[in-house]
């Protein structure tokens, strides 16, 4: 799957720790967004990956109001390390 990463990724990024909290955003990764609008992210265990599954509402609602005009997503998608 080819994801992208649209002029407003990369205040993203900047924000990350503001967006999900300190905590969350140590063991989540923005990966891209896909053709559908999906942010990816990659989390550094499945405990994390299923906290940000539970949270993918409210962090979908966060972004699309916190970041600049035109960033928008439809949602999350969760791929979780093995470790």
């Amino acid at each position: 799957m080819s994801l992208s990463r649209p002029g407003w990724f990369a205040d993203l990024t900047v924000r990350w720790p503001a967006v999900l909290g300190p905590e969350l955003s140590d063991h989540v990764e923005p990966l891209g967004v896909d053709a559908e609008g999906r942010l990816h992210v990659r989390c550094t265990t499945h405990p994390w990956a299923t906290q940000v599954a539970l949270l993918s509402e409210t962090i979908t609602t966060h972004i699309n109001t916190s970041l600049a005009e035109g960033a928008s997503i439809t949602g999350i998608t969760v791929t979780s390390s093995r470790r």
